[in-house]
């Protein structure tokens, strides 16, 4: 059982025009707070402003560029979040949209729902999204 929710944030949660995907909002407004992150590759300021654009909630755990020495597709930004936690990482699970980001979240050592379009196999779950 997953006890906490990892997402990326580009292609995930925020467009490449930084508006917030459909049912993004929704989906984090019914999870509990302490219970899911944002991890993503850009500086933490770029993260802010664009969760605070798209009108999504800040999370109390957000893993950014700034936290970590090597990026994804390096385990290190899951790793920190699930210690932010106080998690192994098998209670975590990870929401990617990159080949990068799912090879980071596998290499940590946690199970991956993969979103968006393209051939993304190595994750455990693929959701698909259409127009």
């Amino acid at each position: 059982m997953y006890r906490y929710a990892l997402f990326d944030l580009f292609g995930t949660l925020v467009d490449d025009q930084g508006k917030a995907m459909a049912g993004a909002a929704a989906l984090l407004a019914g999870l509990p707070p302490e219970r899911w992150a944002i991890v993503t590759s850009c500086p933490r300021n770029l993260a802010l402003a664009l969760i605070a654009h798209a009108g999504l909630p800040v999370p109390r755990v957000l893993v950014s560029a700034d936290d970590v020495e090597r990026g994804k597709p390096a385990p290190e930004c899951y790793l920190t979040a699930a210690a932010a936690f106080g998690a192994a990482p098998k209670e975590c699970l990870a929401i990617e949209d990159s080949t990068g980001g799912i090879a980071a979240a596998r290499a940590a050592g946690m199970d991956v729902i993969a979103v968006g379009r393209g051939p993304l196999a190595i994750a455990d779950v693929r959701v698909e999204l259409s127009d």
